[in-house]
């Protein structure tokens, strides 16, 4: 896989979300996108974004690994003190910018920087458009972009793309190029290579 894209100076990225209040004291649940980041570390500063709009920035005081839970941490915020005030994150992304963030070596890249890009599979010297990164989900045990395309009526429609190197070959400023097994597809889109 190649590096996608680093053209979004102080751009923030998603790392997860508060899944709801942990305790009276103004904990916090929040799933992280990757189980092994250490984006949450503590005096990082984060923003909380909900339904499009900032809610605050604030810093995290504590993260802790929720045990036998990978991607659930337990986050203590500097400023939110009551289980009230956390109920009311409940549902906020939380963003990191990115100069916050360790560089990535040339072959990795955030998976937050695949949403909008095509995705495109090679059958000899032809190029089919398979749709496009619309979410990032998880199965509980790889992560998988989420592609919206149209069927033939025109209708959205969504398949998983499991976010593994056998089947995403290169991630480029446009697009996510991929080799997929036959069966992987939605059957509209298998057909239309036959």
């Amino acid at each position: 896989m190649t590096r996608q894209r680093d053209d979004a100076p102080g751009s923030a990225l998603v790392v997860g979300y508060v899944a709801g209040a942990h305790g009276i004291r103004g904990g916090l649940r929040v799933h992280v996108h990757d189980p092994d980041s250490d984006a949450l570390a503590a005096g990082r500063a984060v923003q909380l974004w909900r339904d499009g709009s900032a809610v605050g920035v604030f810093t995290v005081v504590s993260a802790d690994v929720v045990p036998g839970k990978a991607s659930l941490r337990r986050v203590t915020l500097d400023g939110v003190t009551d289980r009230n005030r956390a109920e009311q994150l409940r549902g906020s992304e939380l963003r990191i910018e990115r100069a916050e963030l360790p560089p990535l070596p040339d072959d990795e890249y955030y998976l937050a920087d695949a949403i909008g890009l095509a995705v495109e599979r090679e059958r000899g010297d032809q190029v089919q458009a398979l749709g496009e990164v619309t979410g990032l989900t998880s199965n509980g045990v790889q992560d998988l972009f989420e592609v919206q395309w149209r069927d033939p009526k025109g209708r959205a429609r969504i398949w998983l793309l499991p976010v593994l190197p056998q089947h995403v070959v290169e991630v480029g400023p446009t697009r996510i190029l991929v080799d997929l097994p036959l069966g992987m597809l939605p059957d509209a889109l298998e057909d239309d290579t036959a």
